[in-house]
């Protein structure tokens, strides 16, 4: 296949510092080439590029590599003025009509390859316009986040190459304009204007809907993006200092103004002037004046002249008066003269949570692949058992004492293995919860801008990493709480500072692994949750009766709120309830083995912890004997397992207890909660869970095994201490218990 590519470059590529004499050297190792030069002037290093300076080739490039690789190499200059087209065998570059491949399949390996990495890309500007929104003149981000929009347009536009898609074409529009602001704040130095990193913000949002489109097959539309753009365009799209806004006749004078108006409040502040300061007080009002006679300010320059002729000959109070009130009316005409910051563009669509759930194929390699991977592997857990269970039958049932013992020396070497291979496919699934944290800031400022309050998100740990599955469905979850956090815990800027709070709220998200688990806890410093109304609540809607209550302890009576249809709002809001839909968060949770559990004060604030298990896939299943039956618990619940005489345990206030390692453990009997007859005599066979304050009491302990649990049947569904089911090897069901935290 005969390939022509031109070159056409100019300025914007020598910008960048690109020498296109070594794309060309790339493009002669996929064949046979043959190079025209046309125009060449191409500027040293130290040269600054102009308009004059260009790069004009034609190439013509036999290869049987696809098209594909030859835009690859190219994909950094395409928009800069390079054209690759098809000829046909035979056909000459002059002369001749050419046939452009336009309309056609795009390469499925490149097409997965622009989804990655421009879910990658995205997920960058995220973070990066967080950090620019702290630290708005900072270069370093800036030119990064040029070029990651930069990268995004040369991806797109080679995706474009292969075919027309409106997506795409927005989307590549989109990251040219906004490249090129923020070029020119670059190439100046500046830094950008809040309103304009906000709008960026917004922008990246609608880019991140149009790519979400393009991924779905369906058209998405953009007349709301090019108000966003037209925004971010508005005033030049740069700051220096703290002039933002500001006609530019008045830079001059906050700069003066900026350097000597500090200077005239100390001096009158000591009550003396000195003959050095005197001087100076006179040198600053002739610049002053020069200043506001040149930028046409006329109600400054009259009442300078005057304190210019006072100053020497007036009493130093009366100086000091007439400083303060110059001072005065400079700051006042600054302020005045400041415009508004331009108002957001309000979007006609309903506020969207969805857009906040992180739907990234973070994983390198089809994600069904992967679970199918994990399946078989889950399988290969159960068989691993299995033949550890054959090998005592041949011996005991069978006599083979010898084969029984060969087998057993190699299923060390297949667990080896198979433990090996287990962690290596978990490794796969594994994600770190910064991909569903990075949505939330977004969330929480559009909330609080909704709300009028002052909020600010903190997220802690999110390198932690979690089964990726569970990371996708715990996202409405979170989303259920931040919402509330928000709504009904931060208090309005005025209540905060009434009660001596800072007026910005906090949030906070914090994750980190404890055990087997990964923990994530939401916390605000808002309002709280007051027990006592909670109580009242309870007792309204005949949950409780006064004396239950007055049983139960402070952590039980905030468990309440998961109830279904509870809350202690009087009236609810659109947006949430503090506890309304927490019964939906808590059965989401606890779906997959989860818990959840809240902590409050009244004033303080409140914490809702969220316990994850790492993975949904293979788990450690401790087997106990409760009567006749076998069940399962996770063995990562279990810190310890211990025999006590039935002596040690005690009652307090009608709970059954165990002291143990100084601490007081409450036990629950797994045979009267199940209403199984127990079949332990003597000594009680004790679980303790890893908090060490509560345990359960089984009949006996029979092994750990690795296996795949599975969902509960709808008949089960009821049974609020079976969280699942598993298959042992030779095929018997186990009831899978989640009675310990």
């Amino acid at each position: 296949m005969k390939y022509l590519i031109k070159f056409r470059l100019g300025k914007s590529v020598f910008e960048r510092a690109i020498d296109p004499r070594f794309y060309i050297e790339d493009l002669k190792e996929l064949g046979e080439a043959e190079v025209k030069i046309i125009k060449e002037n191409i500027p040293a290093p130290e040269e600054e590029p102009t308009e004059e300076h260009l790069f004009h080739a034609d190439l013509i490039l036999t290869t049987d590599k696809p098209k594909e690789s030859i835009l690859e190499i190219l994909e950094f200059i395409l928009e800069d003025g390079v054209e690759v087209e098809i000829l046909e065998e035979g056909d000459k570059a002059e002369g001749t009509q050419q046939e452009t491949d336009t309309g056609g399949e795009i390469p499925p390996t490149l097409l997965e390859n622009y989804r990655l990495e421009t879910e990658e890309i995205l997920s960058r500007l995220r973070k990066s316009l967080e950090e620019l929104e702290r630290d708005r003149a900072n270069a370093e981000l800036i030119n990064d986040i040029f070029r990651s929009f930069h990268t995004l347009k040369g991806n797109t536009g080679l995706i474009l190459s292969y075919r027309e898609e409106p997506n795409l074409k927005h989307l590549h529009e989109a990251t040219h304009r906004a490249e090129s602001v923020l070029q020119k704040a670059r190439d100046e130095g500046r830094g950008l204007r809040e309103d304009q990193v906000e709008t960026l913000q917004e922008i990246l949002d609608r880019l991140d809907d149009l790519f979400i489109a393009f991924s779905e097959g369906r058209e998405e539309p953009a007349e709301d993006l090019f108000e966003l753009l037209d925004r971010l365009e508005a005033g030049g799209g740069t700051e220096e200092g703290g002039y933002s806004g500001h006609p530019p006749e008045l830079t001059a004078l906050i700069k003066v103004a900026e350097q000597y108006i500090p200077v005239f409040k100390d001096i009158c502040h000591k009550g003396e002037i000195t003959q050095e300061e005197e001087e100076f007080v006179k040198r600053a009002l002739t610049t002053l004046h020069k200043v506001a006679r040149d930028s046409g300010i006329e109600k400054l320059k009259k009442p300078i002249l005057e304190l210019m002729n006072a100053t020497g000959n007036a009493d130093f109070q009366e100086l000091c008066k007439s400083l303060e009130k110059l001072s005065e009316d400079i700051e006042s005409l600054i302020k005045e003269s400041k415009k508004p910051e331009p108002k957001p563009v309000q979007s006609k669509r309903e506020l969207d949570t969805s857009r906040y759930v992180s739907k990234s194929n973070y994983l390198k390699v089809e994600e069904k692949l992967v679970a199918e991977l994990m399946d078989v592997v889950g399988e290969l857990a159960v068989f691993k058992e299995w033949i550890n269970i054959f090998a005592l039958k041949l011996a005991k049932e069978y006599g083979a004492t010898e084969a029984s013992k060969e087998l057993k020396d190699n299923i060390h070497r297949f667990r080896n293995l198979m433990d090996s291979l287990q962690k290596k496919v978990l490794e796969m699934r594994m994600v770190p919860v910064s991909v569903l944290f990075e949505r939330f800031p977004k969330l929480v400022r559009d909330l609080s801008r909704m709300l009028e309050k002052k909020v600010e998100l903190k997220t802690e740990g999110g390198e932690t990493k979690l089964d990726k599955v569970i990371v996708e469905k715990i996202a409405e979850p979170m989303i259920h709480l931040i919402r509330n956090s928000v709504d009904h815990g931060i208090e309005k800027v005025e209540e905060r500072r009434e009660i001596g709070k800072p007026e910005t709220g906090q949030i906070t998200i914090r994750a980190y692994q404890e055990g087997g688990y990964v923990v994530i806890e939401v916390s605000d410093d808002g309002k709280g949750i007051d027990v006592e109304k909670i109580k009242q609540k309870a007792i309204e809607k005949n949950l409780y009766t006064p004396e239950e209550l007055e049983k139960m302890s402070r952590e039980e009576i905030m468990q309440i709120i998961f109830q279904p249809g509870f809350s202690t709002k009087d009236q609810a809001t659109e947006l949430s309830g503090r506890g309304v839909g927490m019964d939906v968060v808590a059965r989401a949770i606890r779906e997959f083995g989860g818990e959840v559990n809240i902590s409050s004060e009244a004033g303080l604030g409140t914490t809702v912890k969220l316990t994850l298990p790492l993975t949904l896939a293979i788990r450690k299943i401790l087997l106990v004997k409760i009567g006749d039956m076998t069940f399962g618990l996770p063995a990562e619940s279990v810190s310890e397992v211990l025999k006590v005489g039935r002596e040690e345990v005690k009652r307090v206030k009608g709970r059954r207890v165990l002291y143990h390692r100084n601490s007081v453990i409450e036990l629950d009997f797994l045979p009267e909660k199940l209403s199984i007859k127990s079949t332990a005599n003597g000594t009680l066979t004790v679980l303790i869970d890893n908090s060490l304050s509560y345990g359960v009491v089984v009949d006996d302990v029979i092994s750990t095994i690795d296996t795949v649990i599975k969902p509960v049947p709808d008949a089960l569904e009821t049974a609020e201490e079976i969280n699942g089911i598993t298959i042992l090897g030779d095929g018997s069901i186990v009831y899978v218990l989640e009675v310990l935290k």
